[in-house]
């Protein structure tokens, strides 16, 4: 079950030929003025759309190529910059031009065995990362990182309060190494092009198995009040997408809308439109069983589904306290709150407050023990 459909599609960028790096600090805005890379040093920053939370950045410069590494989505993107520094290049969005320069903040050290010392190599490295290797880069601020504890902790990879998290270090091959006697930038190039096409064909295949799995069993409450709590402590948007699923599947929309206001918080205008409704409820923000199939028209304030409507020829059934409602090909999930309201529990609705339509209710009273045929 995917609630919340912020995971862009991943690729992967043909590199582009290496240039002269004089990357500038301030903002690079795209061609159509729609996306903009903000730049505080020479190696950190964000990417914005104005609409979405910003997405955390590094520069890795360690192969020929240098790439944008980016934090949330876990990819590392091949870039060119222009030898005046006045442009930037991808596949994507083609150019980035410098609109407005600032002098570069201090730039933040790496330690030796970091996620960020290892640059595109710990993103390759993610996908099949110890416990240990997630956690450090989780609490380095990367949101793959937190993302793949997450997953770690699904797949039973690791026990909670276990002390053998195995290493915790991230390594660059010996031939990104720079100031050593083993460096080849060449070589570097062509072995972390390969790692991450490795790396992105192993989460292709992971989302895949997940898709056809659905993942609809809850995690422990232990794991899921870890994930809540790395949520609020790192303030990862995809992240924090990620553990609200996780919270909605275990039938804790309270801490579902928590850990969704982070995104809110951070300017995300889809996670606010959700949130503002529910988090009116107050202690009404709960769900109680069904006991029968709803009656009558029930309305949302946006989403991608607006108006649901209950009565006489409309396919639906409870089902484990739940109203299934077949409806123009699509199985709707829905469960009550506290106040009668529905709550969306499925890709299409999900997070959506329903609320019912004063003067809808006309149905015929279900037999006894079901619901709507």
């Amino acid at each position: 079950m995917r609630l919340l459909n912020f995971l862009p599609t991943l690729f992967l960028l043909i590199a582009l030929p290496a240039g002269a790096d004089a990357l500038r600090c301030g903002e690079y805005r795209s061609t159509d003025g729609g996306m903009a890379l903000v730049f505080i040093t020479s190696s950190t920053g964000y990417r914005h759309n104005d609409i979405g939370e910003p997405e955390p950045l590094w520069v890795d410069r360690s192969a020929a190529q240098t790439r944008l590494v980016m934090l949330d989505d876990g990819v590392a993107q091949p870039i060119r910059i222009s030898a005046d520094g006045q442009r930037i290049e991808d596949d994507v969005v083609v150019a980035y031009t410098l609109r407005q320069s600032r002098a570069c903040a201090i730039e933040p050290s790496a330690m030796d065995g970091s996620c960020r010392a290892a640059g595109s190599h710990c993103i390759a490295q993610l996908p099949t990362a110890s416990p240990g290797q997630a956690k450090r880069a989780c609490n380095e601020g990367v949101g793959a990182g937190c993302s793949t504890v997450l997953r770690q902790l699904r797949d039973a990879v690791t026990a909670m309060g276990s002390d053998d998290i195995g290493p915790a270090r991230f390594e660059r091959p010996a031939v990104c190494r720079e100031h050593t006697p083993g460096h080849d930038t060449a070589a570097c190039e062509a072995l972390t092009d390969d790692a991450l096409a490795a790396a992105m064909q192993r989460v292709g295949e992971r989302l895949q198995r997940e898709d056809e799995d659905t993942l609809d069993s809850p995690l422990p409450a232990a794991a899921r009040d870890h994930l809540q709590q790395l949520c609020l402590q790192h303030r990862n948007g995809r992240f924090c997408v990620e553990v609200a699923e996780q919270q909605l599947i275990a039938l804790e929309p309270a801490l579902a809308v928590q850990a969704l206001q982070v995104v809110c918080d951070a300017g995300r205008v889809s996670a606010c439109e959700r949130t503002a409704p529910l988090r009116e409820l107050g202690a009404d923000l709960r769900l109680v069983p069904l006991l029968q199939v709803p009656c009558g028209r029930y309305q949302a304030d946006g989403g991608v589904i607006e108006t649901l409507d209950f009565g006489d020829g409309t396919r639906a059934r409870l089902q484990e306290g739940a109203v299934h409602l077949q409806q123009d090909g699509e199985t709707l999930v829905l469960r009550q709150l506290g106040n009668g309201d529905l709550l969306g529990m499925d890709t299409q609705t999900g997070y959506q407050r329903y609320q019912p339509v004063p003067g809808t209710a006309q149905c015929t009273p279900p037999r006894e023990g079901r619901g709507s045929p």
